[in-house]
Formats: C-alpha cells, sequence, structure tokens
C-alpha cells in the first residue's frame, strides 16, 4: 500500500511539473511574440490555411494547445516555411525535456571540465581555472596564491575571462592587464581565463570586435543514435556586442552546403541585408570555407557527448585556419536560427522526434 501510495504521489508530482512548465513556455513565448508583432506587425498575419492546420495537427500530439505565433512569425521573415517548424512552446515543455532529460548532463556544459572529458586541443588554452572558488591550472594541478600570481604575470594580454556556467555572453571580459584580470578575479568565482583567439580574414571581415562564431545544432537519433548534423548558423556581433543574439547578435543561416543566408537576423526578427556596423554586404554569395570539415568534427565531438540527444556546439576558425570550439550547449537551446531561415530546427527526424516524445513523458 506504501509502495502504491509513493508511486501515485511521483505521478502527480511529475504531472504538475509538467502543467507547471507548460503554463510557464506559453506565458514566455507568448510575451516573446508580443514583442515581435509589435516591432513587426505584419509577422503576425495568417499563414496559408492550409499550412496553419497541417501544423496544430502536427503539434497537437504533443501538446493541445498549439499556437500558430511561431509558423507566423517564420512565415514572416522567410516567406516560406514548413508545417514542421516547431512551436517554441512545444519545444521547451514537450521536446527538450524529453530528449535531453538527465540533469545531470548540464554537468557536460561547464567550459572549467571541457578538456577533462572533450580532449584534444580543440578548445581554446586555458591559463587558470576557477572551481568553486579555487584555482588551477591547466593541467587541473592545484595553484595556491603564490603561483596564481605567477601564471598572471608570465600572460600575454590581452586574455579572455568568462563564466564557467551558462553564460549566454553575460559576464565576458577581455582583461588588457594583469591589474584589470586581478581585479576581476576576486569579484567572481567559477570562471575560466583563455588565451584569446584571432579569428580568420574570412568571419573577420563581418566584424572584428569579438569572435564570429558559428552554432552547430546536433541530434543523435532516438532510433540508431546515430549523429545528425541538424542546421547551422553564423553568430556575428553588432554596436560592440558579443555574437550572442541575447546581447544584441545577428545570426545568418548557413545551408547544408554551406552557403550563407543572404539576410541576416536579430532576436525580434529584424532582417538586415548589410552587417549594421561594417555594411558588409549579406547578399553577397559566401560559402563558409572548410565546412564538411567543421561538420566531420562536430559529428565526432557530439559522439562523446552523453545523456543528451540535441547539443548545439560554438566553433569558430582561428587564424591559422583551424576550427576551435568555443562552448558545448547542452539545455535551453535556440531553435529560431534555422526556423527564421523558414527551416524547420529538426528537419527530416521532425516525425520521429514527435513519435519518440509522444510514447515518452518528460517527466517520469
Amino acid at each position: 500500500m506504501n509502495e502504491k501510495l509513493q508511486q501515485m504521489g511521483a505521478r502527480l508530482k511529475n504531472t504538475l511539473k509538467h502543467w507547471r512548465i507548460r503554463q510557464l513556455s506559453r506565458a514566455d513565448w507568448r510575451s516573446r511574440h508580443r514583442k515581435v508583432f509589435s516591432l513587426h506587425p505584419e509577422y503576425s498575419r495568417p499563414c496559408p490555411p492550409a499550412l496553419e492546420a497541417e501544423h496544430v495537427a502536427l503539434w497537437r500530439q504533443l501538446r493541445p494547445d498549439v499556437s500558430r505565433e511561431t509558423l507566423r512569425v517564420c512565415y514572416g521573415i522567410a516567406g516560406h516555411t514548413s508545417p514542421q517548424i516547431v512551436p517554441e512552446e512545444v519545444f521547451v515543455s514537450e521536446i527538450e525535456p524529453v530528449l535531453n532529460r538527465y540533469d545531470i548532463c548540464r554537468f557536460l556544459g561547464n567550459k572549467n571540465f571541457y578538456d577533462r572529458w572533450l580532449p584534444g586541443g580543440r578548445f581554446p588554452e586555458v591559463l587558470l581555472h576557477n572551481i568553486d572558488g579555487e584555482f588551477y591550472d591547466r593541467e587541473y594541478h592545484v595553484l595556491d596564491p603564490t603561483r596564481v600570481g605567477a601564471v598572471i604575470d608570465g600572460a600575454d594580454f590581452p586574455l579572455v575571462m568568462k563564466p564557467s556556467m551558462g553564460s549566454g555572453g553575460r559576464g565576458v571580459l577581455f582583461p588588457e592587464s594583469r591589474e584589470a584580470l586581478r581585479a576581476a578575479m576576486v569579484r567572481q568565482t567559477n570562471f575560466v581565463v583563455q588565451r584569446k583567439l584571432r579569428q580568420h580574414e574570412f568571419f573577420r571581415r563581418f566584424q572584428d570586435h569579438g569572435l564570429n562564431t558559428m552554432r552547430v545544432n546536433t541530434y543523435k537519433s532516438v532510433t540508431n543514435n546515430e549523429i545528425h548534423i541538424l542546421n547551422t548558423a553564423l553568430r556575428m556581433g553588432r554596436a560592440g556586442s558579443l555574437d550572442n543574439e541575447t546581447q544584441g547578435g545577428i545570426v545568418r543561416f548557413v545551408r547544408a552546403d554551406g552557403a550563407l543566408n543572404r539576410y541576416a537576423v536579430d532576436k525580434y526578427g529584424a532582417k538586415y541585408s548589410r552587417h549594421p556596423d561594417t555594411g558588409f554586404d549579406f547578399e553577397a554569395h559566401d560559402v563558409v570555407p572548410r565546412f564538411e570539415e567543421l561538420k566531420g568534427l562536430v559529428r565526432e565531438m557530439a559522439q562523446q557527448v552523453y545523456l543528451a540527444r540535441v547539443v548545439g556546439f560554438d566553433v569558430c576558425l582561428d587564424a591559422e585556419g583551424r576550427w576551435r570550439f568555443i562552448e558545448v550547449n547542452i539545455n535551453g537551446h535556440t531553435i529560431r536560427f534555422a526556423q527564421y531561415a523558414g527551416e524547420p530546427f529538426f528537419g527530416p527526424f521532425t516525425d520521429e522526434v514527435i513519435r519518440y516524445c509522444r510514447e515518452n513523458p518528460p517527466f517520469r
């Protein structure tokens, strides 16, 4: 009897948790889309009725209250789209909690441990790790204050100092001197100090304030565990911001052959035919160099990520023409980079994802 009561209690708890995330996700995206529509009223226009009907019927398999807002925004921006466009609130409440269900996998997104579980020297060189207030060198040897000072004194500036967890571009600093680095370290814990990369000329053309990075999303199939590249986008800084869209950056979708989309978008769907700072013309037929090599490296890296089926890799091409990994994103995925170009996030894997998520509840 006690065991049955415990099971009933666990099911009730999971049901309430699922209900809450549904409500929060709907409120969050209603607010976001309201902002988009206030800036771009044309994006709120209905799509062709048959397209909207097929879209709603498809995604009602996972959630009864499917909103048409994501579809309309994507159609308004791209001028074309598919019923397989994933409603943002459905991804948050019905898909990501199933495909990346284990909270412990968030550990894999901690920048302090990339070199531990993803070896091969593909990440920027780390000079210092700060883990819960304690300092370690690049080989993870504990450092006392004297040795920390020696590392700083021997460093070539500028450096990059960034939070090791959940940054989204916030809190990233570029200390220009030993004094600036020491002052910044006094105020923070859980961060990494890295050598600053110099990006390849191809990407430096767009803007050179900071790195312009490629976001490559991968999917480990629920049918055979094969790794697939879902989509790729180029993220660029704007007005002195980093490339993160939440910090003011803009994004160009990258086609399967490496060709860059001929417009960029910001967080709220504004379209740019040129870079607003440098005037670089996005109408030019740009193809990402060494694109097939990038996809191969990302697939290899994704094979080493466990407990998560959807992973976003941030990668840049350095001045020597070598792809360098910057971040590994496990949770809180941004799916609109592809969808604002009219391309469904899961593409040809949409049906298998829907089927799997329908058969496996998010919380159990």
